[in-house]
């Protein structure tokens, strides 16, 4: 009980305007993800059309946003033909990504509506930049990447390849040319699923 008194005591010194924890000044702030390779991937942030580069037809629409103070990119995709539907799925691909740098390597994970996962990692290869599974999918390795072109549009390519000791020749599963979408009232709406 004397324990107790004690620290009621001490406590009643303590000013009362005294906060529990305080802010740091204005000139101390911190934004923990402004420093230049949290930002590696800003050029893919945008409204877009994307293009099947072979045929220049429309494929989707892609929205990417940086979220969470700028830590992290946001995808929102929604495919506008039948590039990945099956006789099995009879709709059309909408997927979300969440991608951010853990200090060492970029981090990409990907969820849509046909039940496709993927976790790809990477970051900055010379003019592109490359995302790979670190993990075989399906008995698949994995590689995304973006370029950026000279007329301000992107190059987005999407491979695979049979994973294994002797993994088999990479196989390309899109081709895709970004273009800013100057149009917005063309994005169609969000999903309800």
């Amino acid at each position: 009980m004397k324990k107790i008194f004690t620290l009621l005591i001490g406590l009643s010194v303590l000013p009362v305007s005294t906060p529990v924890s305080h802010a740091q000044d204005i000139g101390d702030m911190v934004v923990p993800c402004a420093v230049p390779f949290y930002r590696e991937l800003d050029f893919i942030v945008g409204e877009w059309q994307v293009y099947h580069r072979s045929s220049g037809e429309l494929a989707g629409y892609d929205r990417i946003g940086r979220i969470l103070q700028g830590c992290a990119l946001q995808q929102s995709w929604v495919s506008l033909d039948d590039h990945f539907s099956s006789e099995y799925v009879p709709f059309r691909m909408s997927g979300r990504s969440l991608t951010a740098f853990d200090g060492s390597k970029w981090v990409h994970f990907w969820v849509d509506n046909q039940a496709g996962v993927q976790v790809l990692v990477g970051g900055p290869e010379q003019d592109r930049f490359v995302l790979r599974s670190e993990e075989s999918v399906g008995g698949y390795d994995y590689e995304l990447s973006w370029q950026r072109q000279d007329d301000g549009s992107l190059l987005n390519i999407h491979k695979r390849r049979t994973a294994g000791l002797l993994p088999g020749e990479w196989e390309i599963l899109y081709e895709w040319i970004y273009r800013k979408n100057l149009n917005r009232n063309l994005y169609p709406d969000e999903d309800n699923g």
